[in-house]
């Protein structure tokens, strides 16, 4: 109870009352004590924190002197002696009989303790590893472990692959049937049934006593008893699928540069970009397709052609439908084709009499998209 001293008399201002947890009912007694002061700060830390004056904590336990002498403290402890620094306070010690508000709070329910620790179980059956009814068998100079609710399934189920079939019939040293279970090479064969693969898949990768391990790892450990074909696939397509693997992969990839889109043209026709979409359905002899946009307005211009035009022919395009109606353009975009040779553009602009303006650059992903949503 936090009380204020008014006309020379105490007065309430806030009540705390709960519980105690489960676990700090197995604290020492003087811990009980200092943490019931400890929270009572945290409770009420906007009328204690940096008050003006000291204030007092009225105790009616005296096992709080175990903290009066020097002693190695515990983690809790240690944590809670550096909240108590927060505060500018003094302990004092009153009789039981005078603490009575205080007594009806932490008194009026009391609390049934007799059922505290009871059926607790102390170790989660998630601590232990995996159980299993294992048994080694010794199998000429292999040692099979058999697990016996994966063998009962495995003889339940007789679906084998061709390759199987005759290497059984070849009845040679590493291949041979027992109880209605073949071995392949001393290890026990997985018959072709896909929900009896995937069980001993994830018995080898999702245990927490396993811990998912990669593709090679993985496979080792299912090669070291079982065998079918198309095993390592089966491992890799497992792992690929596995939520967790995919969640945590660590990406040992080199990070993919920056992205450093083109300027924005500061009007029309002053910058085009060029490309050819091929091949197409014949039609008149032409089978091909020139597009030119501007880059500033968005504007199209298509021209037919075929898929083996040359540099030369481009450039003719170019000087007929563009710089016939737009003037030259400042700066041509284009990817690397043949197509768009900067020497035979340059060759091309002298017998114009015109200045070299033709940068080539790489093709960026922008075009990529326009030209795909023209062909569309």
């Amino acid at each position: 109870m936090l009380s204020k001293e008014q006309d020379g008399k105490w007065k309430p201002i806030a009540f705390l009352s709960r519980t105690m947890q489960a676990a700090p009912q197995n604290y020492e007694i003087y811990d009980k004590e200092l943490l019931a002061i400890v929270e009572a700060l945290a409770k009420w830390r906007q009328y204690l924190l940096d008050a003006v004056e000291p204030f007092e904590v009225w105790t009616d336990h005296e096992n709080l002197k175990y903290f009066r002498e020097p002693h190695k403290l515990n983690g809790r402890q240690a944590r809670w002696y550096l909240k108590l620094q927060d505060y500018d306070f003094t302990l004092k010690h009153i009789l039981g009989k005078t603490n009575t508000k205080a007594d009806i709070l932490s008194q009026k329910d009391q609390v049934n303790m007799k059922e505290d620790n009871k059926d607790v179980q102390l170790l989660k059956d998630e601590m232990w590893t995996r159980k299993t009814t294992a048994k080694v068998m010794m199998l000429g100079q292999k040692i099979i472990i058999e697990d016996g609710d994966i063998i009962k399934k495995i003889r339940k189920n007789n679906t084998r692959e061709k390759e199987v079939i005759q290497a059984l019939e070849k009845n040679d040293r590493l291949t041979w049937e027992k109880d209605g279970v073949a071995y392949m090479e001393g290890r026990v064969y997985m018959p072709n049934n896909k929900e009896l693969r995937e069980e001993i898949l994830r018995e080898h990768h999702d245990p927490a006593d396993i811990g998912h391990p990669g593709q090679h790892r993985m496979t080792e450990l299912l090669k070291r008893t079982y065998w079918w074909p198309g095993l390592k696939e089966d491992v890799k397509k497992y792992i690929q699928g596995c939520f967790k693997c995919q969640q945590n992969k660590v990406q040992h990839q080199k990070k993919a540069g920056e992205l450093h889109p083109l300027e924005i043209p500061q009007g029309p026709w002053q910058e085009i970009s060029i490309d050819i979409i091929r091949p197409l359905p014949k039609s008149n002899g032409m089978d091909a397709i020139v597009v030119i946009v501007d880059r500033f307005m968005k504007m199209i211009h298509l021209k037919a052609t075929t898929t083996n035009v040359s540099s030369e022919g481009i450039a003719k395009i170019y000087r007929d439908d563009i710089w016939r109606l737009h003037g030259i353009s400042r700066k041509i975009l284009s990817d690397r084709g043949p197509q768009f040779a900067l020497n035979s553009w340059k060759n091309s602009q002298k017998q114009w009499g015109q200045r070299d303006n033709y940068q080539r650059h790489t093709i960026r992903k922008q075009m990529v998209k326009r030209k795909e949503s023209i062909r569309r």
